[in-house]
Formats: C-alpha cells, structure tokens, sequence
C-alpha cells in the first residue's frame, strides 16, 4: 500500500470541479463530455449494473433520463490511488416526474499540478423508506 499524500486546498476545488462539471455536462446533454470525466476503463456502478469503460459509460448516459443534478456538499478523503468522495445529489427529471435523491460514492485518480479523472462512480438512490436502494 503507497503513502497516503495529503490533499492540497488547490487538489480538492478540482476534485469538486470535476464533480460539478459531471453534473452539468449531464444536464446539457453533453454527453461525450461527461463520460470523458472518467478514465478510459472507468467504471459506473448503478443498482448493482456495473458499466465499465469509457464508452459503455456514454452509452448508458445517452439512454439515461435528462433533467437537472443538483449537487450537495461532499467529502473528500485522501488515497494512496487518489481520493475518494461522497456527495448528495437531487435529480429533478426533465419530464417533471418526481425528483430523485441520491448518494454519489466516487474514486477520483490523479496527482497535485494534474487533471483529475473518474476511476469508479456509484450513483445510489434512495427509496420512499429513506433507504439507499438495492434496486430502482
């Protein structure tokens, strides 16, 4: 296991752009944009539906619900690989059906004065129970 580098102040506002820049390229249908956030053999897990690699991962965006993703604070914890980060999301579909809250698990590689990428994202949702849901 690598030393554990501590995260700069510069380090986490671009880990929260990347983040931010994910929301908001969903939202404009940017979707070449945003699956290229992820590193080529990323990896997007839903419910258990793991889509791995960059263009499988456009794929599913392309066929996945439009709408808004409003993002909440997060966490951000310093790994040896990189860092990972818990964020709260509401999705508000564009077809005004009911919105979606949800918690973001998220594996962000790179290093200080370089570009950050997603290695791995789960995206949870939870249910009317208030629960992290194991499937829609």
């Amino acid at each position: 296991m690598g030393e554990i580098t501590p995260l700069t102040l510069a380090d986490r506002v671009a880990i929260d752009d990347l983040l931010s820049e994910y929301a908001l390229r969903l939202d404009v249908d940017d979707i070449d944009g945003a699956a290229a956030l992820f590193l080529e053999d990323g990896e997007f897990d839903t419910y258990g539906h793991v889509f791995a690699g960059r263009q499988r991962i456009r794929r599913m965006f392309a066929g996945a619900p439009k709408g808004i993703h409003l993002a909440g604070r997060s966490t951000v914890t310093a790994r040896a690989d990189g860092a990972d980060v818990r964020m709260q999301l509401v999705f508000f579909p564009a077809d005004r059906s009911p919105h979606r809250l949800a918690i973001y698990d998220v594996h962000v590689v790179g290093t200080a004065g370089t570009a950050w990428a997603i290695r791995r994202m789960r995206c949870r949702f939870l249910n009317d129970a208030g629960e992290l849901a194991a499937e829609p």
